[in-house]
């Protein structure tokens, strides 16, 4: 399914703080992940995201926004790579870190890698929380 809900949001002031505090990180130029791998409280929670693109770099909101819808459009698209966890949900950042303006093509090809990447991440830590009683 190829939308993004209300639900697919990271807004919890508590779990972003954990994100960054427990979270793992990793770089794809020009995008920095930080991800946290946590146990399930509900069935029908979800992986939830948030994207931010800092102020410092780009003065102008035009820009910020620009690259804002860019990176959420990728993630929208290729969110199929991630893995439905049965017992594992992720917590997600997406920071921009370049310094100027990419093309989609940029963007969505380092969203590949990234959520493949996670993907990995998922899988390991799925099994890992299957095998152990």
């Amino acid at each position: 399914m190829l939308q993004l809900s209300k639900a697919d949001k990271l807004c919890s002031r508590t779990k972003i703080n954990l994100l960054f505090n427990k979270g793992q990180a990793f770089v794809v130029y020009p995008l920095r992940i930080v991800y946290h791998i946590h146990a399930k409280t509900t069935e029908t929670e979800r992986h939830q995201f948030f994207i931010n693109v800092p102020k410092k770099k780009f003065k102008r909101a035009v820009k910020r926004v620009w690259l804002r819808r860019r990176i959420r459009e990728a993630y929208r698209q290729n969110k199929a790579l991630l893995p439905a966890g049965k017992n594992v949900a992720v917590d997600i950042a997406f920071l921009y870190i370049g310094s100027e303006k990419k093309e989609f093509a940029v963007i969505e090809q380092r969203m590949k890698e990234a959520l493949a990447r996670l993907a990995e991440a998922i899988q390991s830590r799925d099994m890992h929380n299957t095998t152990q009683p």
